[in-house]
């Protein structure tokens, strides 16, 4: 679908997907390697479909399992190597990891009280400073976007990431970027062009 228009204008389009269920939805999964689940697994098929309307020129992931999982069932569908990327990895969520939101606001009203209304500024014990996570993924987009001028490429990452980047698209205040769903398997497409980027679509 996207192939052909990319190659006309030059331009860079990323179709962001986020991984299907993991076992560990539900918490703050974070970096904590989690395997897909059987929902998630579930998932793929309607994933599968919904890519078919693409040519990709490239795919690239993260390195945690339940994004590889979701881009090898996706790579299978396009004929293309999986390029893995560990700066596509979610935020790193410290002592929260693992947690539920319903345990944290038990054990650690005060701490989640803050976050909530200090966000992104008030940091997590023991986790990846937002502001560096922010970097990190931006960073990593921007070589990828830099590397496939006039191709269309599949990011398979995570929730976290996805925000991230659509946030910096739309010009959306940090703070915001929770007002942006990411279902499992969400498909988001940005255009990227030399002097712009265009928002195609969001958590479809």
């Amino acid at each position: 679908m996207c192939a052909k228009h990319a190659q006309e204008t030059s331009l860079c389009t990323l179709v962001l997907v986020r991984h299907a269920a993991s076992k560990g939805a539900g918490t703050f999964v974070g970096q904590k390697d989690e395997p897909l689940s059987e929902a998630g697994h579930r998932q793929l098929h309607e994933l599968v479909r919904k890519l078919s309307g693409f040519r990709f020129h490239a795919l690239f992931a993260s390195d945690l399992r339940r994004a590889l999982e979701t881009a090898r069932r996706a790579a299978r569908g396009q004929n293309l190597e999986i390029q893995i990327r560990p700066g596509l990895r979610e935020m790193h969520f410290g002592r929260w990891q693992g947690l539920s939101w319903e345990q944290l606001r038990k054990h650690e009203p005060g701490a989640t009280n803050l976050w909530m209304r200090n966000f992104p500024s008030q940091p997590i014990p023991g986790a990846e400073p937002f502001r560096r996570f922010k970097k990190r993924v931006k960073a990593e987009l921007k070589a990828i976007v830099d590397a496939n001028r006039g191709r269309c490429v599949l990011v398979v990452t995570h929730a976290g990431v996805i925000r991230v980047a659509l946030a910096e698209s739309l010009g959306m205040k940090d703070k915001n970027i929770f007002r942006l769903a990411q279902d499992p398997c969400a498909l988001n497409v940005v255009e990227h062009f030399s002097d712009g980027v265009t928002v195609r679509c969001v958590n479809a």
